[in-house]
């Protein structure tokens, strides 16, 4: 598929390591998963406290976000970014942590800070309201990374108007896996 775009940018977190528009950032491998977000996040001084909440499907989608968006978004208007997100397992990992404080109706104690991570939109809403983002967003759940439609949507909210700036990618993780990769479409 050709882009319409003008330039895109990328950033990719998989198998331990970080590469942004195709340089190595950042490689910590043979290490779990939450030992290398951390460690990540601690590599490049984000200073979020929030991040410490955040479920690890958030902690991998705000990791990868940050590192793309590094001064990308002066000078766009709060409604004028727009996010195009996908997976293909929701939030399996945290819907599964809910599960299991409910499960028990004699030691039933599910949690608010658990329970708002059970939508996968929340990643979404954890990187707006990091950048202060107000624009048009989807997330969609697929069993593969379709980047050529993921990218073509992006074109098109920028092409009809309802963004003049866009991320778009995957970020998908499993306690046997993890991968994002995100586009920022100008």
């Amino acid at each position: 598929m050709e882009t319409r775009a003008a330039t895109y940018r990328h950033c990719e977190i998989k198998n331990g390591k970080i590469i942004l528009n195709g340089k190595l950032l950042f490689e910590k491998a043979d290490v779990p998963f939450a030992k290398f977000i951390k460690s990540a996040y601690k590599h490049f001084e984000l200073a979020y406290p929030k991040f410490h909440k955040m479920d690890r499907l958030c902690k991998l989608a705000f990791v990868t976000a940050n590192l793309l968006l590094n001064n990308q978004l002066e000078g766009y208007a709060s409604e004028d970014i727009g996010i195009v997100m996908s997976n293909s397992n929701s939030t399996l990992h945290t819907d599964s942590k809910h599960s299991k404080s409910i499960i028990d109706k004699d030691n039933y104690f599910p949690s608010p800070a658990v329970f708002v991570y059970t939508l996968p939109n929340i990643l979404v809403g954890e990187i707006s309201i990091k950048y202060k983002i107000k624009g048009e967003s989807v997330f969609f759940v697929s069993n593969e990374f379709n980047k050529d439609m993921m990218i073509e949507y992006s074109e098109d909210m920028i092409a009809c108007g309802d963004a003049k700036i866009c991320m778009t990618g995957w970020v998908d993780y499993t306690e046997a896996d993890y991968h994002s990769i995100i586009y920022l479409i100008k």
